[in-house]
């Protein structure tokens, strides 16, 4: 469907840009409970001051757009686009969706728990160190997507 195709491109490029330039907040959480990984706000990029003035660094603003880009990636997968290849012809878009979505979702979810929160080595590293190559990859394939929508996995 056309509609689940654009709501696509935009929570992934809206997803992106969250992850690329907005605040970690998984980082200061981290950082309350370990001197060591303290981190400035001097040392974080002011490239994404735009973006942050928009909103973006609010946890309720982006746990919604980790939850609908988890239902659009499962409903574009459900509902292929018309001539397309069901499954194959939109991989990539479902696939950074449904990892921008679960990205979001965790560091809201490590942000604000009240304990102390333990994350297996493999997610932490894929999830949350690796935030800013899942908010570039979600651009670009967003991207690719909007430019050559007939295109076998894009």
């Amino acid at each position: 469907m056309a509609q689940f195709y654009f709501l696509s491109i935009l929570l992934n490029v809206i997803a992106g840009l969250i992850l690329f330039y907005g605040k970690d907040f998984t980082r200061e959480k981290l950082s309350e409970e370990d001197e060591t990984l303290a981190i400035d706000d001097d040392t974080l990029s002011e490239k994404g001051a735009f973006f942050r003035d928009l909103g973006f660094d609010s946890l309720s603003f982006r746990f919604v757009i980790g939850v609908l880009s988890l239902f659009v990636a499962v409903m574009k997968i459900l509902s292929p686009f018309k001539g397309s290849i069901p499954v194959l012809g939109d991989l990539l878009p479902v696939l950074s969706g449904i990892i921008a979505g679960f990205t979001l979702i965790l560091e809201n979810y490590v942000s604000k728990a009240s304990s102390d929160i333990y994350l297996s080595e493999p997610v932490q590293k894929i999830f949350i160190d690796s935030r800013s190559i899942i908010g570039i990859s979600c651009f670009a394939i967003a991207f690719f997507h909007f430019m050559f929508p007939q295109v076998i996995l894009l």
